[in-house]
Order: C-alpha cells, then sequence, then structure tokens
C-alpha cells in the first residue's frame, strides 16, 4: 500500500461527493479503491436497515458469497464490527476457524488467511462495517498505518452513504452561520490566549489547538472553554 494510493483515493471519494453521482457507483468504487489500497483480495460491505443487514457492495463474487454467509450465520469479521462497534483484525487460518467456525471455514477455503472488518459508525451509531478479506495478508509500506487507513476508508463510505444529495438554500445559509459563529468564537479565544499569556495570535491559535487536542474538544468547545475561564477570573 501507498500513501498516495489512499490520498487519492480520498480525493476521488470527496470530488464525487461535490458533484452529482451515482450513490452505488460512489460507495462501489471506494470499496474498491481500499482494497486495493490495504493490499487486500477482496472486499465487501454490509449495512444495518433495521434489525436486518444487507449488502451494499462487494468487489467479487466470493466476496458476496461471504458477506451474504455472515449474514445468515449472524457470525464473521463483519457482523462482529457491526456489533461490537469495534475494527476486528484476524491473522492466520487457524484463528480465522477458531473465531468465526463455519463463517471462518468459509473464508479460509476462499483462500484468505487474514481478515479485517471496520464499523461504519455516525456520532456513536454503528450504521454497517467494510470487510477486507487478504490473500497471504495485507501489504503495507513503512510508516503505513493499517488500522488507522481501514477505519478512513470507513469513515469515507460512512460520510458517502450520509451526505444529502442536495441541500436547500436555507440549510446552507444555516451551515454558513454555525461556521461563522463558529469562527467568531475562535477569533475571541485567541485574543484572550494571546493577552493572558503573553502571546502573539499565530502563538494563540496554536494554544487553542493544543489545548483542543489535550481536552479531545473541538476547536469551537475549547475555545467556548477559555472564554467562559477569562470571564469567570474577571468576576
Amino acid at each position: 500500500m501507498t500513501a498516495d494510493s489512499s490520498i487519492e483515493a480520498f480525493a476521488r471519494a470527496a470530488s464525487a461527493l461535490v458533484r452529482e453521482h451515482d450513490l452505488t457507483d460512489v460507495v462501489a468504487t471506494l470499496l474498491g479503491d481500499a482494497v486495493q489500497s490495504m493490499g487486500a483480495a477482496s472486499g465487501g460491505l454490509l449495512m444495518r436497515d433495521g434489525d436486518r443487514l444487507e449488502l451494499l457492495a462487494a468487489t467479487s463474487h466470493t466476496a458476496e458469497h461471504l458477506e451474504l454467509f455472515q449474514m445468515q450465520e449472524q457470525s464473521g469479521p463483519c457482523h462482529e464490527a457491526i456489533s461490537t462497534g469495534k475494527a476486528v483484525e484476524v491473522h492466520g487460518a487457524e484463528a480465522i476457524t477458531e473465531r468465526w467456525h463455519d463463517v471462518g471455514r468459509a473464508i479460509v477455503a476462499a483462500g484468505h488467511s487474514a481478515v479485517r472488518a471496520h464499523p461504519l459508525i455516525w456520532r456513536g451509531d454503528v450504521l454497517g462495517a467494510m470487510n477486507l478479506f487478504g490473500g497471504d495478508g495485507f501489504a503495507s509500506d513503512q510508516g503505513i498505518d493499517l488500522p488507522t487507513v481501514g477505519q478512513a476508508f470507513a469513515d469515507m463510505a460512512t460520510l458517502v452513504i450520509l451526505t444529502p444529495e442536495r441541500l436547500s438554500d436555507e440549510a446552507i445559509a444555516e451551515r454558513t452561520r454555525t461556521a461563522l459563529a463558529g469562527r467568531t468564537v475562535v477569533e475571541r479565544a485567541k485574543g484572550v490566549l494571546a493577552y493572558v499569556e503573553d502571546l502573539t495570535v499565530d502563538a494563540a491559535y496554536d494554544r487553542l489547538r493544543e489545548l483542543a487536542r489535550q481536552r479531545d474538544l473541538p476547536l469551537t468547545a475549547a475555545a467556548e472553554e477559555v472564554l467562559t475561564r477569562a470571564t469567570t477570573v474577571q468576576d
């Protein structure tokens, strides 16, 4: 796998989202890119539909069969990722068979000795999972974090599926106003930090981003905390 191939895949998906596009085609292309970029042999994508799972995409007939078998048996890497909301990675025929029994044997019989599954999560809700099957494993170049990149593909699939085809003028205006309001809060917080900690404006912005990372907060939420703390001190 190369970093460039992943970047190109994400760029293709992002570009499709801002144009008129066919959802099925974009999802299928993204899944194929994930398979290629991750050095997998094939892949599939299952989605929740109420209490059921449905096959949304597969890169081969074999992958389609394995995904449908997981749905039938309610077992397997993709099913597990959906049930737990956590990524799954298993290497070795024996480990795969031991973990998922009949489904595991079907995966091994199809020639796969490694599997990965990454959940599609939207704000805490698990919508589905992307399953990747490896022949002798998954290819990677030095410095490439396979778990992170695999989840990034799943996250991009989530965005592709949930992004509306069109937004009303009112919805666009509301989102713009929200973004501008957030920017105003950030600018005020930068000024407070620059004054209190004797920083340049650029350094204050870096400091604000650092605070957001330390607290695991969105940038706007971190800025609001800075302003609240400043107001409390003044009072």
